[in-house]
């Protein structure tokens, strides 16, 4: 009976459930502050962080060493230009403390 509990909670409890793309729900969008619809973008995992595993039976897993690389904080590759009424995503808020204008 153990054995069931503990190969269900495995099942339940893996990581490749939490690992997929999920579209957010943009159809009635919260407000900010200002009032303006805030709407998000798809949500998705880096590009080498859903590598499938093949486990042979008896065999002992070990994470790849390489695997913190994927979710390494990387510089931007543009420009974002200042925040405005219209303008909420992909953008600098430049009312901030700290803020170069």
């Amino acid at each position: 009976m153990k054995l069931a509990i503990f190969a269900a909670a495995l099942v339940a409890g893996s990581a490749a459930i939490a690992q997929q793309t999920v579209a957010p729900g943009n159809n009635a969008p919260e407000r900010d502050a200002r009032g303006i619809p805030v709407v998000s973008a798809p949500a998705t995992a880096p590009s080498g962080a859903n590598q499938a595993v093949t486990v042979q039976p008896g065999a002992q897993v070990v994470a790849a060493p390489n695997q913190s690389a994927v979710f390494a904080t990387q510089a931007s590759t543009k420009t974002y230009p200042p925040c405005t009424k219209d303008m909420t995503d992909g953008c600098v808020q430049t009312s901030e403390r700290g803020v170069r204008r």
